[in-house]
């Protein structure tokens, strides 16, 4: 491999490792994990490197993935009987919450989201809401999941109340979906961003300082959240200007999805540095050694 190969591999290795940590404390081994990665090599390499309507045969996924045919084959046979999962999507919830936020008939004058019925058969309610965003998923089963995440509650008399600004699901299963695509969103980014594959750079920004008292960490806590939360809101109206389902207005062109995420960060610096030290310790050490 050349350094460019070795140093990507490497980062993802150095991205890999929070959830190493995660699979080693609930005991899931390495096999499984290793199972899962060659099932991704080959759905990437099938959508990524093969010509549109030609299908790449196991013998070329074979080839490019580095991954036996029989192998191969198994798992491209597995993934047609399972067929596709069928359940709610984090989007769905989150996109509700920010329409209602947002839309003119369930805001008030100041912008403050209206209660709104379930059902009604003139003007706003929940289920109204509900099947702008999705056609095959019943009402129901959204406001369900933002009960039980506490996003909203439905008062005696059947009136919905938005109670946050924001879809946080309290189980697991819930969070980790974001986890895997909020975390794929950020790696993505900064991937275009190394490569240079985006006419200009996408925003790409962090800022950090390694010497902070730990006595000031509820502090920094509740006032990078209170400045992340006014920051998104504002951005969430802009988006909305320009998101066709909400303003017919809006500029046309191919149908793109845009986001702008906000994530804080807190370890001890001794844990910090060992991980940078993983990440690119070894890297800056190989170079040390070229002449």
């Amino acid at each position: 491999m050349d350094d460019v190969q070795r140093d990507l591999v490497r980062a993802a290795t150095g991205t890999l490792r929070p959830f190493v940590e995660r699979l080693l404390k609930i005991g899931v081994p390495f096999g499984v994990l290793q199972l899962s990665l060659r099932e991704l090599f080959v759905r990437v390499a099938e959508s990524k490197l093969g010509q549109p309507g030609k299908r790449l045969t196991d013998s070329q996924l074979a080839l490019v993935t580095g991954i036996n045919r029989k192998e191969v084959k198994r798992i491209r046979a597995a993934r047609t009987a399972r067929g596709a999962p069928r359940s709610f999507s984090i989007n769905q919830a989150t996109s509700l919450i920010s329409r209602w936020m947002n839309d003119p008939q369930t805001t008030d004058a100041r912008g403050r989201p209206h209660p709104l019925p379930y059902r009604a058969d003139r003007g706003p309610s929940f289920m109204k809401l509900a099947r702008k965003l999705t056609g095959d998923l019943a009402p129901g089963v959204l406001l369900d999941e933002l009960v039980r995440s506490g996003a909203v509650e439905v008062r005696k008399d059947g009136i919905v109340v938005l109670r946050g600004n924001a879809y946080v699901p309290k189980v697991a299963e819930g969070g980790l979906r974001i986890l895997g695509e909020d975390s794929a969103e950020l790696a993505d980014t900064i991937l275009r961003n190394v490569f240079g594959e985006s006419p200009e750079r996408l925003l790409q920004r962090k800022v950090f300082y390694d010497n902070l008292g730990s006595e000031a960490a509820d502090r920094i806590r509740a006032e990078m959240r209170r400045e992340g939360e006014r920051f998104i809101r504002r951005i969430d109206r802009l988006l909305s200007r320009y998101d066709r389902d909400r303003n017919p207005k809006a500029p046309a062109g191919a149908r793109m999805y845009a986001a702008l995420g906000i994530y804080f960060s807190e370890s001890s610096y001794e844990a910090k540095r060992e991980l940078l030290k993983a990440i690119s310790g070894s890297m800056d050490g190989r170079r040390k050694k070229r002449p």
